[in-house]
Order: C-alpha cells, then sequence, then structure tokens
C-alpha cells in the first residue's frame, strides 16, 4: 500500500475521507504528519466539526499506539487479482498477512480499481474457491484464510443487491451459570472447547451462548451440527453428556439456506464432519482434479 493510499485508509476507517484531498494539499504526506502537524487551528481551517474533530482526536490516539507498527518494514507479501476483461493481473503489495484481513483486501482493490460504493465484490482463490460469501469470514486475517505470499486471485465486481446481506444481530449481555457439567464442543477452523453447563437445565441455546462468550466467536454464527430435537428442550433431552463432542459450523446464514439445492450428491462420508457447502467445494475439486489426471479425459 503506497503512502497515499494509507492515509486515505486511516481517513476512511475514522470517517474522515472526505477531508482527504485538503489534508495533501496543505502537505500531509503520511500518518506522521497528523501527530506532529496538525493543530486546533489547522482543524477550524479546514472546517471540521465538533464532531469530526472528536473523530480526528480518535485517529490520533490510534496512530500513537500503533508506535513503531507504522514504521516497521513487514515481510515482502503480496497477491495479485484479475477480473473480466483484465488485461493483465494486477498486484497488492505491502500488506501484512497476520493483520490484514479479507475486509482490507476488498476495499484496497475497491480503491485500486475506483469501485463506487454500488459496486461489492467476490473474491475466488484461482481453483474457485469463494473466499468473501460470508462476511464474518472476511474479519480474518488472509493468514487465517490461508491465502499465501503469491497467490492469485480472481474478482468480479456485482452490484451490492446481488449479493446476500448478514442478517442484523442484536447483542444482549446475560449473566451465565455455570453448572457442574462438562461438555466438549469442537468449532471448524478453531478447535475445541470445553463448557460448563448443567445438561438438565441449559438448552442448546445456552450451550451456544457459552461456547461464543468462551471461545470469543458471535453466537450467531455458531450452528450446531447433527442436533435436533426443539429449542426449549435440555441438552440431556437431546443426548448431549459429558462423554459427547457437539461439532460447531460457523456461518453468518441459518444452515436451513443450503438446504435449498442439492450441490453434490456423493455415497462418500469424511472422516471430519464437514458443512453441505464444504462438501460441495470438496468433492467439484476432487472431480477436477480426477478430469486431468484421467488419460481417457483427453481421449478424442
Amino acid at each position: 500500500m503506497s503512502k497515499l493510499e494509507k492515509i486515505f485508509s486511516l481517513l476512511q476507517r475514522f470517517r474522515l475521507e472526505s477531508y482527504y484531498n485538503a489534508y495533501l494539499e496543505i502537505g500531509v504526506k503520511d500518518e506522521r504528519d497528523f501527530i506532529d502537524s496538525i493543530d486546533d487551528d489547522i482543524l477550524a481551517t479546514l472546517g471540521l466539526s465538533q464532531l469530526e474533530k472528536k473523530r480526528f482526536a480518535n485517529m490520533q490516539t490510534h496512530i500513537q499506539k500503533l508506535g513503531s507498527t507504522i514504521e516497521k518494514s513487514t515481510e515482502a507479501f503480496k497477491v495479485t487479482y484479475s477480473f473480466p476483461k483484465c488485461s493483465e493481473p494486477k498486484e497488492i503489495s505491502d500488506i501484512d498477512p497476520s493483520q490484514n484481513t479479507l475486509d482490507d483486501l476488498m476495499l484496497r482493490i475497491g480503491f485500486q480499481e475506483q469501485i463506487g460504493n454500488d459496486k461489492a465484490m467476490c473474491i475466488y482463490t484461482v481453483d474457485g474457491m469463494p473466499l468473501t460469501d460470508d462476511p464474518f469470514f472476511n474479519t480474518w486475517s488472509l493468514k487465517d484464510r490461508h491465502i499465501e505470499n503469491g497467490s492469485e486471485l480472481y474478482v468480479i465486481f456485482t452490484p451490492k443487491q446481488n449479493l446476500r446481506a448478514a442478517p442484523a444481530v442484536i447483542s444482549q449481555e446475560t449473566s451465565e451459570i455455570p453448572g457442574d457439567d462438562i461438555v466438549r464442543c469442537h468449532i471448524m477452523l478453531k478447535g475445541d472447547y470445553e463448557i460448563q453447563l448443567d445438561l438438565e437445565k441449559d438448552t442448546l441455546r445456552d450451550l451456544r451462548r457459552k461456547l461464543s462468550k468462551e471461545s470469543g466467536i458471535p453466537v450467531h454464527v455458531l450452528h450446531a451440527r447433527d442436533v435436533g430435537g426443539g429449542p426449549g428442550q435440555s441438552l440431556k433431552d437431546l443426548e448431549i453428556s459429558s462423554q459427547s463432542v457437539v461439532h460447531f459450523s460457523l456461518s453468518s446464514f441459518e444452515n436451513t439456506y443450503m438446504k435449498y439445492t442439492e450441490f453434490f450428491m456423493s455415497d462418500i462420508s469424511p472422516s471430519v464432519q464437514q458443512t453441505q457447502k464444504g462438501m460441495s467445494v470438496f468433492f467439484s475439486t476432487f472431480y477436477i482434479i480426477v478430469s486431468y489426471d484421467d488419460p481417457f479425459s483427453h481421449a478424442p
């Protein structure tokens, strides 16, 4: 990311991007200028409101907290991307895979391609794996999404109304009563957690809430796999015990969405539980590999 891009991204983060050109005109060249070269008189001259001055102060605090992080040179990391009618692959560099997220990457690409606010984008791996179809995973770092240095990505720009919007979620703080029983939960891509609860009183909803608190993952994206029964039934009634392992998949959307269409039919049962979409991607990729390796697939 160039210095000018960093300035714009920083201003955009604190909703001050409308002053981008004004700051450039008075000589701002990098983030340090916001700390040692801008005072209240300059802010007043630029016409910032009291609310915008507060945002500017928050931005200064953010920059100061970063400290030496702004100056450090990260290991050379870049990805390339292309899109329909793109004459040659474009490059995004100077990013930190352990800190920058897919949301950050989309912001960079959108700025570089000058995409308007009415457009959104979908990013895929070179093999066709969708990377940005779930808002929750877009907040994960490039490293957590297994995007390696030099990865080739494919981008499709589309009107925002063509994409599914994540449902609005109202967070509610509740006091949790631990209980004397322990159930082990496995969250896809995250690992195992031991949750303390009361099997005779707590429901699956209680388990999700406690697991969310323990794992730091929002409760609305936690979906229990292969657990039936009604919403008010106790975990004991659902045949969940201290010897059970409850598997959870992650999605911003309800699992019922994936039941409208059968993506792929197979009589193979994987040793590790997968979501329906995960199975679809696996078998689709597997089919492509077999086609490439099958000598008869190239026969005249």
